[in-house]
């Protein structure tokens, strides 16, 4: 027989305390987090299969500690993991976008990003190339708007005056300003446009690693690259006139051998010329950003810039609609005041008036182009390199570098 004085030791059980007597302190609160009850031991031994308080044995092997924050009981599995199929960590972002393959809001909000980062070269420097585009240019299509009324009223005068065009405000005057302003302001705009978004390219490039570029150093860095834009341009619309020349001349050669296969020739020429317009334009959309920012030859850049857009083709070809047709929109929203000046205008029949209606219509729509649409493409341009050069690395190596100067 077990007497009291006999029996094994056993832990201590907590007493409670009696009415009156003096309590613990801090007995009859609620525990704290990360404390235990009053009165409760930890080392206390508990039996086989239950739980301690406070220690999560669900899905916890015997004698393993439990999971801590960020981690997981079911094989390390969790959103925190790398393990998680699509997770990604995060990636560095020492500028406008992080060093990663950017998504298509990425490429949006840096564009955005890019010009408030830099407003002296994206707004200033590019304003001042494309209005002084625009002003020349408009001096420049004073004479051939001259030349184009003069051709206009011979030709209205052989064929005598239609009521059609008379009501719709035709004039010779009104066709005159508008061929002279498009040819006199297009050609300055195909020239200087390259440039604008040259440097765009060069200050969002700068912007990825968070640098500042200056505008000195920016038009510095873009006029050493100057003639390669410009001769990009121009070689690129001699290509479309060479091209639309020689498909006029076919349609021309089928019509007068055989009229059916003149009609079969013209539905076949303009799907063909759609779609290798296309496909042409995609694969040199990534050219002139490269120019800009690379330096190496013209035609060694060429070739490389066309050789990113293999097997991202249908990406950049959806972006680029998708960003012109959203500048489509925002442009005609815009350019709804100019629209009424101009009508006016037409009902003044004011060549000046006309001249300087479509110049302000192109420094919106130019204006607007260069800004968004060239800080689109000129992010599309890394994005591109950083999926199939791996640039997000250098990237990465050039940002650590600024942020030591």
């Amino acid at each position: 027989m077990t007497t009291p004085e006999s029996a094994p030791d056993q832990p201590a059980q907590p007493t409670p305390p009696q009415p009156g007597a003096s309590q613990p302190a801090g007995w009859g609160e609620p525990p704290r987090y990360g404390q235990y009850a009053p009165g409760y031991d930890p080392a206390a031994p508990t039996a086989q299969g239950q739980p301690q308080y406070g220690t999560p044995q669900y899905g916890t092997p015997q004698g393993e500690p439990a999971a801590q924050y960020g981690q997981s009981q079911y094989g390390q599995y969790s959103p925190y993991s790398s393990q998680v199929p699509g997770y990604r960590p995060p990636a560095d972002k020492p500028g406008i976008v992080p060093l990663r393959p950017l998504s298509l809001g990425e490429l949006y909000d840096g564009a955005f990003g890019g010009v408030r980062h830099n407003p002296g070269v994206t707004l200033g420097l590019t304003a001042i190339i494309v209005v002084g585009a625009v002003a020349l240019g408009t001096l420049i299509s004073i004479p051939l708007t001259t030349l184009f009324t003069d051709l206009f009223a011979g030709l209205f005068a052989e064929v005598g005056s239609d009521p059609t065009f008379d009501d719709l405000g035709f004039t010779q005057d009104v066709l005159g300003v508008t061929y002279g302003s498009a040819l006199g302001t297009g050609m300055l705009l195909t020239l200087a446009t390259p440039l604008a978004m040259g440097v765009m390219a060069v200050s969002v490039s700068d912007s990825v690693i968070g640098r500042k570029i200056p505008v000195p150093d920016a038009w510095r860095r873009v006029a050493k690259r100057a003639w390669f834009l410009i001769g990009f341009s121009l070689l690129s619309t001699l290509v479309v006139i060479v091209a639309y020349a020689l498909a006029v001349g076919l349609v021309a050669l089928l019509f007068y051998a055989d009229p059916v296969a003149g009609v079969i020739g013209l539905i076949l020429t303009v799907a063909a010329l759609v779609v290798a317009g296309v496909w042409a334009f995609t694969r040199v959309v990534l050219i002139p950003p490269a120019l800009a920012v690379e330096g190496g030859g013209f035609w060694a850049t060429c070739r490389r810039a066309w050789k990113l857009t293999r097997g991202t083709f249908w990406r950049v070809l959806g972006i680029y609609l998708l960003t012109s047709l959203i500048l489509g929109i925002i442009g005609q929203i815009v350019a709804v005041p100019v629209s009424l000046l101009l009508s006016l205008f037409m009902v003044m029949e004011s060549g000046v008036g006309l001249s300087i209606s479509y110049g302000i219509t192109y420094v919106i729509t130019g204006g607007m182009s260069v800004l968004f649409l060239g800080g689109v493409v000129a992010l599309l341009y890394i994005d591109t390199r950083m999926r199939r050069e791996g640039l997000d690395v250098q990237l990465q190596a050039a940002a650590a570098t600024a942020a030591d100067k």
